[in-house]
């Protein structure tokens, strides 16, 4: 049995199969996943899990060089984005319009919805390397 990390089996394969720049995008529970795209589903009531937990327990494996968020959050939603930026304290931030930001995470190879229900809760964590 597993230690540490990640438990959840999908997850931790998703992480696992990550190369330099692939997209990993990580949304609230109301957002519109590519019917195309490989995702998680861990929504286990309103809230449950949230968005800056999903991301920090990410975090503990998965290399981030750069993430991606819509402009919006920040106006709309500044809990989830001070969080963001103390999580992700010198790392490379772009900001887009939500639209865009939709079409964009069309790349992503994977989606991970949570149970948050706040407005905007949704980044693009690009796979940086570790050496």
């Amino acid at each position: 049995m597993k230690k540490s990390g990640i438990f959840n089996s999908k997850i931790s394969s998703f992480v696992a199969s990550m190369g330099h720049k692939d997209i990993i995008t990580v949304v609230d529970m109301g957002y519109p996943i590519p019917k195309d795209i490989e995702f998680a589903d861990i929504v286990l009531d309103k809230g449950k899990p949230g968005f800056l937990e999903t991301i920090e327990v990410l975090l503990s494996e998965l290399a981030v060089e750069k993430i991606i968020i819509a402009e919006e959050l920040e106006h709309n939603n500044i809990n989830n984005y001070v969080g963001i930026v103390k999580l992700f304290q010198g790392i490379e931030v772009e900001k887009m319009s939500h639209e865009l930001f939709k079409e964009k995470a069309k790349m992503s190879k994977y989606f991970i919805r949570t149970g948050e229900c706040t407005p905007f809760s949704n980044i693009m964590l690009i796979s940086g390397v570790i050496f």
